[in-house]
């Protein structure tokens, strides 16, 4: 069995809503550190499909099974965060060169504001390249199930949150 690494690794973003890529990265965060955050940021700037509360509801559905040491939400500053709970290693999924552009402007960011936390990136399998938020979004909006997008029992959980907020029942 090898061994973990006895750090503290955080596995962010907006979560709006949970995908398969995301599991991806917690599965990978379990897999090499003892320590595993999974948590989902609140910006007041961005609008939401999902409030805070079901980004968590949904976030718990999709690392079920996984050892994640915590699942939460976070109001504020991803470096603030760091700073606060002792982590070491922030891992950030890549699909491509135009995220891996983004990515590395917000590292360069939270390396200024914490040096404290390095940030890795984590090339995603060929078969997640097409695997986003808004395209699981853009689904529940036609009132179908994103199970491509999401897993089968999270995204029933999402389609199920969205039409009982709409009063569409089951």
């Amino acid at each position: 069995m090898k061994e973990k690494l006895a750090l503290t690794v955080l596995v962010s973003g907006s979560f709006d809503p949970p995908t398969l890529g995301h599991r991806f990265l917690a599965e990978r965060a379990c897999a090499c550190f003892e320590r595993v955050i999974v948590c989902a940021f609140v910006n007041e700037n961005k609008r939401y499909l999902f409030s805070e509360g079901e980004r968590l509801e949904l976030l718990r559905e999709t690392c079920a099974g996984l050892p994640v040491s915590e699942v939460r939400l976070f109001p504020g500053m991803l470096a603030d965060f760091c700073a606060q709970n002792g982590v070491s290693v922030i891992l950030r999924g890549v699909r491509g060169e135009e995220d891996l552009g983004y990515e590395q402007a917000m590292a360069e960011e939270n390396y200024r504001r914490f040096p404290g936390a390095v940030t890795v990136f984590v090339p995603c399998p060929p078969t997640l390249r097409g695997c986003s938020s808004t395209l699981a979004r853009q689904t529940l909006q036609k009132g179908e199930a994103p199970t491509a997008f999401m897993g089968e029992i999270p995204a029933r959980a999402a389609l199920r949150l969205l039409r009982s907020r709409r009063g569409g029942g089951k």
